[in-house]
């Protein structure tokens, strides 16, 4: 019972490196889904922002528009 762990311990000493490669690796693509989806979420929300300045915009021009006396 004790022989199979052994070797297990004996294959992590071994391939150390093989083993934090392929969790960097892991992590990193982790990471770049991440960074991914919040870029994404950040374009939505300034695509938003644009739109209600636009509207703001429009809606002060047209009481600007109301507001200025008749050319004189």
């Amino acid at each position: 019972m004790c022989k199979p762990f052994r070797e297990y311990l004996t294959l992590t000493r071994e391939y150390t490196r093989e083993i934090i490669t392929f969790i960097g690796l892991v992590l990193v693509c982790f990471v770049y889904s991440d960074f991914r989806q919040l870029a994404r979420d950040q374009a939505t929300t300034a695509a938003q922002t644009v739109e209600i300045l636009r509207a703001m915009d429009i809606r002060l021009s047209a009481i600007e528009h109301q507001s200025t006396p008749a050319a004189r």
